[in-house]
């Protein structure tokens, strides 16, 4: 660990650090991209190697993505580590696979934009229900990945799950907090949830 880093810090910076780091731990991505972010996202950049020797004292990883530009903290340990209901995980696995489905007809800078009735559908085909989930649901769930950082609508309006034809954009830390390589490998993933939830319904 670096501790001179931490030592030489000007003093702004020594006072500023402690609060960027509890910004992190708490929302775990920064984002270049973001108005409410960016201030953060380059004090992070100016001072990365005190950032760093900060968050291993702690047991955590500072990392970052230089394709979206997104710092994120991951925990070497298991206390920290965020645990998900099924319906969350298995939505997760939906965006990561219309995010590869769209980013592959885009330009590396641009996030794919998604509708809600694509989200809807994918969700129905992964998890083989011919029942949709209902209203509240889905908008608890979108609401609970747009605050993680996940996805985000266009023009920061409210999420309208009643409109099919509403517009998300999918941000670059679906990749992050679930990073598959391949197709097979998300597959793979699918398999194992679907698998999880026929045993949750048998309860």
């Amino acid at each position: 660990m670096n501790f001179d880093s931490l030592t030489s810090l000007p003093e702004k910076s020594s006072r500023d650090l402690p609060r960027v780091i509890n910004r992190l731990l708490g929302q775990v991505f920064l984002y270049q991209d973001k108005d409410d972010d960016k201030d953060d996202y380059y004090f992070v950049h100016r001072h990365r190697a005190a950032c760093d020797t900060a968050m291993q004292l702690v047991g955590f990883n500072l990392l970052h993505d230089d394709y979206h530009r997104i710092y994120q903290v991951v925990s070497e340990f298991s206390y920290c580590r965020a645990h998900y209901k099924l319906d969350e995980t298995l939505m997760i696995l939906v965006l990561r696979k219309l995010y590869e489905e769209h980013s592959e007809r885009l330009s590396l800078a641009q996030d794919p934009v998604v509708t809600i009735g694509e989200v809807r559908e994918e969700y129905r085909t992964i998890t083989g229900k011919v029942r949709d989930l209902g209203i509240t649901q889905y908008e608890n769930l979108l609401r609970r990945l747009r605050s993680m950082g996940l996805l985000d609508t266009l023009d920061g309006r409210t999420i309208d799950v009643h409109d099919a034809d509403a517009r998300l954009r999918l941000r670059g830390s679906v990749r992050l907090i679930l990073p598959v390589q391949t197709v097979d490998e998300l597959d793979a993933w699918i398999r194992k949830y679907r698998a999880a939830e026929t045993e949750e319904d048998s309860e």
